[in-house]
């Protein structure tokens, strides 16, 4: 192969792909870095204000409110909604992606360095928000990994209410509280309440302190 046909292939074949830490070493999607690029097109005030709607659309599914709060975001401060969607788009699958994979900060702004270089803006908005992001995603991960094999409980509600009397006898005043336990399992929820009395509620904070350590 001559010398031009080498120079031929070299640009048919383009840049280099780029690995991301993000991404395991995986190559970035095409456009990704350009979507992310986006955001130094908006407004200084929605900048400013950027995490007010990032933050809701990091989660695993976007509620209708966060829908309906990027609307008036786009709304607020004169933004094309088309525009700001491929920027949260791009901004929430490259800090889902490191939060699943736990990377540092320091690494992510590698990865942001060589998907916008040039535009130190793009780091600067998603670092200042990513620590607790990840935070929330890593949090978020652990209870889907454990639901996903079985009931897991996401709340309880009480209240200590006393029997008085019943056919059994009268004059028995004890004290009984009611337990009902929320739990998710899949994508389904449910609950369950139980009576518990005084000796068992000692036994439930024995194993909570257990337990906490």
């Amino acid at each position: 192969m001559d010398g031009s046909a080498a120079l031929d292939g070299a640009a048919r074949s383009g840049p280099a792909p780029l690995p991301l830490y993000c991404l395991g070493g995986g190559e970035a999607p095409p456009e990704l870095g350009a979507d992310l690029a986006r955001l130094v097109r908006l407004p200084a005030e929605a900048l400013r204000k950027l995490w007010q709607v990032l933050a809701p659309s990091l989660a695993d599914t976007i509620a209708k409110e966060t829908e309906e709060l990027l609307d008036v975001f786009c709304a607020a401060y004169h933004v094309d909604d088309s525009e700001l969607a491929r920027a949260i788009k791009a901004c929430r699958f490259v800090i889902r992606e490191a939060a699943q994979r736990d990377v540092p900060s320091g690494a992510l702004a590698r990865d942001l360095d060589g998907l916008c270089p040039g535009e130190p803006l793009v780091k600067e908005l998603l670092l200042a928000g990513y620590a607790p992001a990840k935070d929330q995603i890593r949090h978020e991960i652990v209870k889907a990994s454990v639901s996903d094999h079985g009931k897991l409980l996401v709340g309880i509600k009480w209240r200590l209410d006393a029997i008085q009397a019943s056919e059994r006898g009268a004059q028995l005043r004890l004290p009984v509280a009611l337990l009902t336990l929320h739990y998710r399992e899949g994508t389904e929820t449910g609950r369950v309440t139980l009576q518990v009395l005084p000796d068992m509620m000692g036994e439930l904070k024995t194993v909570c302190e257990k337990v906490l350590g």
